[in-house]
């Protein structure tokens, strides 16, 4: 599971569309879907119900969305402190 997958999933999970959530990745529809699809081969379940309009999580995918939002928000909190601890000694 990479923290590429984890947006690709918060964007489907956003926008309901493959599609949309592909173009506000800026990466191909197939290039998204196949990331996601291999996230779920690795999980071993379906993470959207893709016969309903709009997309929607199933019950893990659910899960695995409120999941991916936490590890994504301390990602970015990483980012933020390792970028100030580099710019301490420059400031």
């Amino acid at each position: 599971m990479t923290l590429q997958q984890l947006e690709y999933i918060l964007a489907v999970a956003r926008y309901g569309h493959f599609g949309r959530a592909a173009e506000a990745c800026n990466v191909t529809q197939p290039t998204l879907s196949a990331m996601i699809g291999k996230l779920e081969e690795e999980i071993g379940a379906k993470l959207f119900d893709r016969n309903r309009q709009p997309i929607c999580p199933t019950p893990v995918g659910e899960r695995v969305v409120h999941q991916a939002r936490e590890v994504l928000e301390q990602a970015d909190r990483s980012e933020e402190r390792r970028v100030g601890k580099e710019c301490e000694g420059m400031c």
